[in-house]
């Protein structure tokens, strides 16, 4: 079951698809040099890097989200310690 959290989350990443121009090139670089390496290397290489491409995507996902949610409850103290004061 999806926490409030996530919800959040995937709500506010979904609704922001306007992207910095450095990471658009960030991008544009990493798929290059996927494909180069992708016709370098064998069919278990390219499994394994697969593997390591997928890992790391999800480990990056993970990691937003924990970043979101402890920013998003920080930003409920503050508010909620500015209403008490």
């Amino acid at each position: 079951m999806e926490s409030i959290f996530e919800s959040l989350f995937y709500e506010y990443s979904i609704e922001r698809k306007i992207r910095s121009e450095y990471i658009k090139k960030l991008e544009e670089e990493i798929e290059a040099s996927n494909k180069r390496l992708k016709k370098r290397f064998s069919k278990q290489q390219k499994s394994l890097l697969l593997d390591i491409i997928d890992a790391k995507d999800s480990n990056r996902g993970e990691t937003n989200l924990e970043s979101f949610t402890a920013g998003f409850k920080i930003g409920l103290k503050i508010g909620y310690e500015a209403n008490n004061s």
